[in-house]
Parts: structure tokens; sequence; C-alpha cells
């Protein structure tokens, strides 16, 4: 729970993964974490294999039960980044979504100027459906958000884009 709370606290990854970011989080911020963990349809600490140090977390939201639709946010510690642990990941829990979720749709919003992470979801498959102009406040101006998403019938054909 440190570790993301850690994570959570660091400006740097905040200001390109979250909306209403706030540093340092409020005492009781454990609880919106559980709550993240128990409404998701997974969820996992990011480490590195060989040693076990805290990398980031990942996990799928529900958003619509009847269309199969879950929504992917992905968060990795700032001193990790570029070091393809969002490739590996990302690989991994978007295939467990429509192998063993059976979802039809994984679907995200990402801020524009997070360029790292836009290119990151187009080599994994994602493809951008739309954008939402101006629709958040960063850093003294307003940033648009992109809208993206990967189905089920383009995953093989998303992972043969590597």
């Amino acid at each position: 729970m440190e570790d993301l709370i850690r994570l959570c606290n660091d400006l740097e990854v905040q200001k390109l993964a979250c909306e209403d970011y706030v540093v340092p989080r409020s005492p009781n911020f454990q609880e919106t974490i559980k709550g993240w963990v128990n409404h998701s349809l997974f969820y996992a600490i990011i480490a590195v294999k060989s040693t076990g140090e805290f990398v980031g977390n990942v996990g799928l939201s529900p958003r619509v039960t009847k269309n199969r639709e879950a929504t992917l946010a992905v968060t990795i510690a700032s001193h990790h980044w570029s070091k393809g642990y969002g490739t590996e990941v990302l690989n991994f829990v978007i295939d467990y979504a429509f192998r063993s979720l059976a979802l039809h749709r994984v679907s995200l919003g990402v801020f524009a100027l997070n360029s790292r992470a836009v290119a990151l979801y187009k080599k994994v498959g994602f493809v951008e459906e739309g954008r939402l102009r101006k629709a958040t406040w960063i850093d003294g101006e307003w940033q648009d958000v992109i809208l993206m998403a990967v189905l089920e019938d383009e995953w093989p054909a998303g992972r043969q884009k590597k």
C-alpha cells in the first residue's frame, strides 16, 4: 500500500494520469485505493520479476456490462518509464481481458500531452476514437483527452503490429 500511496503522491506521474490530482493525497486515500480494487474486473500491482521492486498498477473497471466493455487504467512510476514495462503489462492485461474475461471492448482516456502513453497504446493495438477538446486543466493550460479503444476482433491484429 505504501508504494501505491507514493505513486499517487508523485506529481510528475499524476499530472499525466489523473484529472483530479491533488498532491499529497489525503490520509484516507487508502480507502479510495481499496474502492478501486474492490470494483475492478481485474487489478494488479506491477513489479520487476527478478527483484519484486514496485513498478506501478493496472486495472480494468467495468464500463457497460451488457456491452462487455471495460476501462483500462495503468500507472507506471516515473523512474520505470521507457523500460518496456508498459508494453509487457498491456499485452498481458488486454489478452486477459479478451480471453479470460470475454470482453468485447477495452477503452481508455489519455491526456494528449502524454505522448509516450499515446504511442504505447497505439503500439499495442488501441485506435483513437475521438478527442475531448480542452477537457482538462494541467499546468495552466487546457489539454485535450484522447479516447481510445481496442476491440476483441482487432486484438490478434494489434499484437502483430509490434
